[in-house]
């Protein structure tokens, strides 16, 4: 008796066993994937640029403007109450709205434009050969397209985001990267103060 019913729930052990090792696989090519991405210099979640790689490039192009004297703008975009969003929608829809967010960048700039995920809600951009007027074009640009397209969550559930967006550009030969990412921040916290849904430069 107590061989047929082991030989009766022999099945489900195995399936069990199957299911977990499959399952520890996938968290392992998950990781990999990650520690792949992060190589790449690209943001997991996003696809974009991760800061490290984006900081390095921007100061290649610093310093071309520079050398050639051609205008240079950066953008710092925040999503507007994201953190309300994950309250809501849970972390699914708060990263569907990042996801969002930099797929709006992506059809809004030109291919050599650089685009990052620059902290953990914010997007920034640097624009070679862009004055500060054609930055706040493309800001405006990111802007309404972040607001006009709907989010689907898996579960069928719709909802819309907004973003706050800093713009600014470099004023003279002596500016550092530094200089201007740290003003679009400061354009960034004037959006967010007369926001939501604001450009400020």
């Amino acid at each position: 008796m107590m061989m047929d019913e082991l030989l009766a729930i022999l099945p489900w052990v195995l399936t069990l066993t199957m299911l977990v090792l499959w399952a520890w696989s996938e968290r392992l090519r998950r990781i990999q994937n990650i520690k792949l991405t992060n190589l790449m210099g690209k943001d997991s979640l996003t696809g974009l640029s991760n800061r490290r790689n984006f900081l390095e490039l921007a100061a290649r192009e610093i310093n071309r403007s520079q050398r050639f004297s051609n205008p240079l703008t950066a953008l710092i975009i925040d999503v507007d109450d994201l953190r309300h969003m994950n309250n809501v929608y849970g972390t699914i829809g708060g990263d569907l709205a990042l996801k969002h967010l930099a797929n709006a960048c992506r059809q809004s700039v030109r291919d050599f434009d650089l685009i990052a995920r620059f902290s953990g809600e914010e997007v920034a951009l640097v624009l070679p050969d862009t004055p500060l007027d054609g930055a706040i074009v493309v800001a405006e640009r990111i802007r309404k397209k972040s607001a006009e397209q709907r989010i689907s969550m898996p579960d069928g559930l719709e909802f819309t985001m907004t973003v706050c967006i800093g713009v600014a550009q470099t004023k003279n030969e002596m500016d550092s990267l530094e200089d201007l990412l740290l003003a679009a921040d400061l354009a960034l916290q004037r959006a967010m103060e007369n926001g939501p849904n604001k450009v400020m430069y």
